[in-house]
């Protein structure tokens, strides 16, 4: 069975988010099962890869060309789609990110002919089950929400100028939505099947709470919805043969933990006190602005914070001033340094993750794979990947008297270490999903 793979990110090519640790996994896996797996990906600037040919398709009512290119990572094939404006220094947050997407698509649905599978990501390649249905190519389609906030919504004159695709389709393929174009609507009414990252954020997307405004159409799709919980690399994270650690450990030669703790925070010139670490985006989804309001409280509480992270341009300036002001208590890093990030999971106590809404999350599998137990919000992946008191901690509401609580119970376990070895155990490898998935084609494909 051939499954094409189209998606906008794919670790280590390009990466925003978790979307591109999914399409740079799970592919591997599959190929492990006996899979065939292509990514087709855009040709960003700074990806090297070989020329191998080119692609004509319609765009605003002209013919255009795409150069191809190719590279293969770890035994799985990459299509690159070389299309002009998405040579730039990174994949999002440009104004015409929409126009791109949906020519990236396009251009693909002439590649992806002869796949029994062709498996889209989020609302950047949501046009595919549409374009499917519309006879561009065959095969069967999933698709796969990996973050319902990011919908792909655009003004609808100028989508069908772009497109070309006929007036009638608005109406009749999910395209509409309260008088524009949403794509990731498309995506789950055209898709055969539609998936998501986490079983507990599959029932979420159902809710007015959580449907972001899509819940009516998820519920009326809900047969073929279905959550897959993400996995992890275990390869790459694996604090026993991490390069980025000078002190390798597991959970039955647990020394080495102790030993990056004492070197992060000689590092970042924190006090010896219990530490926990957080790295993240700061972003509403992930609630760092509670952090920030739970601060003093914290400091109370006798913690260090170590974070790393990047995003909402007052949250950096706000961490700034609080490092200063909290010398030796709190250490901030501005941005994201991956050798930094992979020594805060091995040399943090604990791990902070008050997220309002998470689909899977990565960071708390990353942290429980480090001997580091989370404290986390009980919600979405979070919420099926970690058990209070045995994994890791969670607390419910988010606001700053969560987030106080969710510490309050880390710190009063009495054997904290016991929970760090047993969370190091779990296995959160993509061994499963990836059946999962398999089982899911081969339901399709029939």
């Amino acid at each position: 069975m051939r499954v094409a793979f189209v998606a906008s990110e794919a670790f280590p090519f390009a990466k925003v988010g978790g979307l591109a640790d999914v399409v740079g996994s799970l592919p591997q896996a599959l190929k492990r099962l006996g899979l065939e797996v292509t990514i087709f990906l855009p040709w960003y600037w700074g990806i090297e890869g070989y020329y191998v040919g080119e692609v004509w398709f319609s765009f605003a009512g002209q013919r255009e060309k795409a150069g191809l290119g190719h590279v293969e990572h770890r035994g799985v094939r990459y299509v690159l789609v070389g299309l002009g404006d998405f040579a730039r220094e990174r994949p999002y947050g440009y104004p015409d990110d929409f126009r791109r997407f949906a020519r990236f698509a396009l251009a693909t649905a002439e590649l992806v002919r002869g796949f029994e599978i062709v498996h889209a990501h989020d609302w950047q390649a949501a046009l595919l089950p549409l374009l499917r249905n519309l006879g561009w190519f065959q095969g069967r389609t999933v698709y796969t929400i990996h973050n319902l906030a990011y919908q792909g919504v655009w003004n609808s004159h100028e989508f069908y100028a772009w497109t070309g695709l006929p007036g009638e389709t608005y109406y009749g393929a999910g395209l509409e939505h309260h008088g524009s174009i949403n794509l990731m609507k498309a995506g789950i009414v055209n898709a055969d099947a539609v998936t998501t990252v986490s079983p507990r954020y599959a029932w979420e997307i159902t809710t007015p709470e959580g449907g972001e405004g899509l819940d009516g159409v998820l519920r009326a799709h809900q047969g073929k919805l279905r959550g897959i919980l993400n996995g992890l690399d275990t390869e790459y994270w694996n604090p026993a043969a991490d390069p980025y650690l000078k002190h390798p450990y597991d959970a039955d030669n647990f020394a080495g933990k102790a030993l990056n703790r004492k070197e992060l925070l000689a590092e970042l010139g924190l006090e010896d006190r219990p530490t926990l670490g957080l790295v993240s985006r700061f972003a509403y989804q992930k609630g760092i602005d509670l952090v920030v309001e739970a601060v003093d409280g914290l400091m109370d509480l006798g913690v260090n914070l170590a974070v790393l992270g990047s995003g909402d341009a007052g949250l950096e300036r706000t961490f700034s001033w609080l490092a200063e002001r909290l010398k030796g208590r709190l250490a901030y890093v501005q941005g994201y340094h991956e050798a930094l990030a992979h020594r805060i999971y091995a040399g943090s106590d604990g791990f902070l993750m008050p997220s309002r809404f998470e689909p899977c999350g990565l960071a708390q599998l990353i942290a429980m794979r480090y001997g580091t137990p989370p404290i986390v919000r009980a919600v979405g992946g979070l919420l099926d990947t970690v058990q209070h008191w045995e994994t890791g901690f969670m607390f419910d509401t988010p606001d700053v008297g969560g987030v106080l609580h969710g510490v309050r119970e880390f710190l009063k376990h009495p054997d904290r270490e016991s929970v760090a070895k047993k969370a190091m155990r779990k296995d959160f490898s993509w061994d499963g999903p990836a059946r999962a998935y398999l089982a899911l084609y081969r339901e399709l494909a029939g």
